[in-house]
This record gives C-alpha cells, sequence and structure tokens, in this order.
C-alpha cells in the first residue's frame, strides 16, 4: 500500500478529495486521513490516475473554484476542494516535521 509519505501535496489533496472525507473543517487523525486517502486512490483507479489529475492540476496553475473542463471536472465542489487541500497541506506539513526531526534510529 502506498504510504501518503510518499505522495506530493497535490495527489494528496486529490485523493483526499475523491474519498468519503466530510466537507468541512473537523479535527482528524493521520490514520483516518491515511484511509481517505487510500480509498480515493482506489476510487480513482489507482496512484497513476491519482498522479494524472495531480499533474493536470499543476499544469493548469488553477485557483480553487476554476471549473474548466481542463480540469477534468474533479474540482466540482468548491467547498469539498478547500477541505481536501487544506487537509493535504497539514499532513504534507506534519509528515515534513516528523521527517525532519527524526533521528537515524527512529526512521530505521
Amino acid at each position: 500500500m502506498l504510504s501518503p509519505a510518499e505522495m506530493t501535496y497535490t495527489e494528496l489533496a486529490v485523493a483526499l478529495y475523491a474519498s468519503d472525507m466530510p466537507t468541512g473543517a473537523r479535527a482528524t487523525s493521520i490514520e483516518q486521513m491515511a484511509a481517505w486517502i487510500a480509498q480515493g486512490t482506489a476510487r480513482l483507479g489507482g496512484r497513476a490516475s491519482v498522479k494524472w489529475y495531480a499533474f493536470q492540476d499543476e499544469k493548469q496553475n488553477t485557483t480553487p473554484g476554476d471549473h474548466s473542463a481542463d480540469r477534468a471536472g474533479l474540482w466540482s465542489d468548491s467547498r469539498r476542494e478547500g477541505t481536501a487541500r487544506v487537509r493535504a497541506w497539514m499532513l504534507a506539513r506534519t509528515l515534513a516535521s516528523a521527517m525532519a526531526t527524526a533521528t537515524p534510529e527512529r526512521v530505521a
């Protein structure tokens, strides 16, 4: 199974958006976000599809709420997009912080 630590911020947001993640700001555990990420990744057809949607999003360099056809309909709900992006950002920061403070003994 793919670890969220191996995904980019945009890939995390794409997978979260495609999952059963509830829309809205609520405190959520890392374990729950990882479960939603796995669910969203599977729902989209695997890592390659998540990477494709993330690439399309980054290529368009669009802002939240942009519903252009080139975005393949991924971000059709701007509120849900915001929730996915905030949670992805929080998870990415948490993972980066954990890796920065990890000693070689803790990583092994």
